[in-house]
């Protein structure tokens, strides 16, 4: 039997180097076992103290998450798992289960110092041990920037929709309105109005246009488009109330309908109404127009804010205010939808903090993402900043239900979520850490029912 295991063991690429007898050692120190399928060998919590080699068969690695399994790697013939020499794995996250009837060789952790006197046996350990870190830690960070995209796409699809589908609407509107032009023209041809009629006319219009659109509370409004229904009605105009619509949302008065009703006769006041209010329409979609467009451009230049893009990856000078905007900018779909009320209390005066912006605003949105699901509607975020001794500390403070005592030490670990079940993938704090490590800074949380404060330490030289 043991020959037989060694001539498949010899067939596998990390073991090409290693002496016989160091392989036959190897084997006597574990134990075949042979596993059949859907049988789970590992679960998440589970003390890891031994290692795994695949000798035929296949087992995969997968992490729940909700009622869904991730399946983060598979192991074949040759492939090693568990516990590997020097390794200081302890205990697992993840399930390991049998895909097929497989066959392993299982060493226990009491074995490992037998094995280190086999220096060619150690040494493919430690390079299957060095793969797998290097393996893990790619596959996390291609993680992490999906789910980074993914909250950016979320919040990019949000905020694009409304003022797209405005422009669409306002588009389709004006067009509408041109096709119907031709034959407004045409009425106000036939009143033959003289020069000095059409140019007070386009006087009064254009003095409306510079003036401020007036803000009238929905009563406000509504008074003032029945009270010009009725002049309109009393002096026998068509489609009173479709007009007044317009001339009330741009503030006229009956003064200002008697002005156009003085410049010609009774008879030309309908068609003259008509060509004014369409003028107004016209207006109006174009407003409606351009404030979509400036919408969507704020929007690009948040985004660009926030990916810093066309930048180098280089460490540059932080501007804190323009990057917290920036970022709420993007989660505003969120933020409306929750109601919940941001305060940015950030001096202006800040000593200069360089770092990687794109990466600092990965933190900025993971920390308001989450402090935003963890909040009932209605519910309070205050960012603030201030220097002490050389730091730069931020504060990111919410009056959420917090963080259970118990779990807090916790927050910062791989693939560990307080969210509920299937809302969150245990990416974000993990990350955000790594980030504030790379800015040689810290990042600790203070949490209790009704106020969580997540603070973060830079070094300012």
């Amino acid at each position: 039997m043991d020959d037989y295991i060694l001539k498949g063991i010899q067939t596998f690429p990390q073991f090409s180097g290693v002496p016989e007898g160091e392989l036959r050692a190897y084997i006597n120190l574990s134990e075949v076992c042979t596993y059949q399928p859907d049988e789970v060998i590992i679960k998440p919590g589970d003390e890891i103290n031994r290692m795994y080699l695949v000798l035929d068969g296949n087992i995969k690695l997968q992490i729940k998450r909700g009622e869904q399994f991730t399946v983060i790697d598979n192991f074949e013939g040759g492939d090693l798992t568990g516990k590997l020499p020097f390794s200081r794995l302890q205990s697992s996250i993840a399930y390991v289960t049998v895909m097929e009837e497989t066959t392993i060789l299982v060493t226990h952790e009491d074995k490992f110092p037998e094995l280190a006197s086999h220096y060619k046996l150690i040494e493919s350990f430690v390079h299957a041990l060095s793969d797998r870190i290097r393996y893990f830690t790619t596959e996390q960070q291609q993680n992490e920037k999906l789910v980074a995209l993914g909250k950016l796409s979320a919040g990019l699809a949000h905020e694009l929709n409304n003022p797209a589908s405005a422009m669409v609407r306002s588009a389709t509107a004006l067009k509408k309105n041109l096709h119907a032009k031709p034959e407004k023209f045409k009425k106000m041809m036939e009143l033959e109005l003289s020069s000095e009629q059409v140019d007070a006319i386009n006087e009064l219009i254009f003095t409306k246009l510079k003036q401020d659109i007036p803000t009238l509370s929905l009563m406000e409004k509504t008074s003032l488009e029945d009270e010009i229904a009725d002049w309109l009605e009393d002096h026998q105009i068509e489609e009173p109330y479709e007009l007044s619509e317009t001339f009330a949302e741009f503030g006229f008065t009956e003064e200002e309908l008697q002005t156009i009703k003085d410049l010609g006769s009774e008879e030309m006041l309908g068609a003259i109404l008509k060509w004014v209010e369409d003028v107004f329409v016209t207006e109006k979609m174009i407003d409606e127009v351009e404030d979509a467009s400036r919408r969507i451009s704020d929007l690009v230049s948040s985004i660009k804010t926030y990916s810093h893009m066309d930048q180098a990856n280089e460490k540059q000078p932080v501007e804190l205010i323009k990057l917290f905007k920036s970022t709420l900018n993007i989660l505003n779909h969120k933020i409306k939808e929750k109601q919940v009320s941001v305060v940015v209390d950030v001096p202006e005066d800040l000593p200069e903090f360089c770092g990687y912006v794109s990466e600092l605003n990965q933190v900025w949105m993971n920390l308001l993402d989450n402090a935003i699901d963890a909040l009932n509607d209605e519910g309070k975020i205050e960012i603030s900043a201030k220097t002490t001794k050389g730091d730069l500390r931020i504060y990111f403070k919410d009056n959420g239900e917090g963080i259970p005592e118990d779990i807090q030490s916790k927050i910062f670990d791989p693939f560990f979520t307080t969210k509920g079940v299937g809302q969150g993938t245990g990416l974000g704090l993990d990350f955000v850490r790594k980030i504030v490590s790379k800015h040689e800074g810290t990042i600790s949380v203070q949490s209790q029912p009704g106020e969580t404060i997540f603070e973060l330490c830079f070094p300012l030289n």
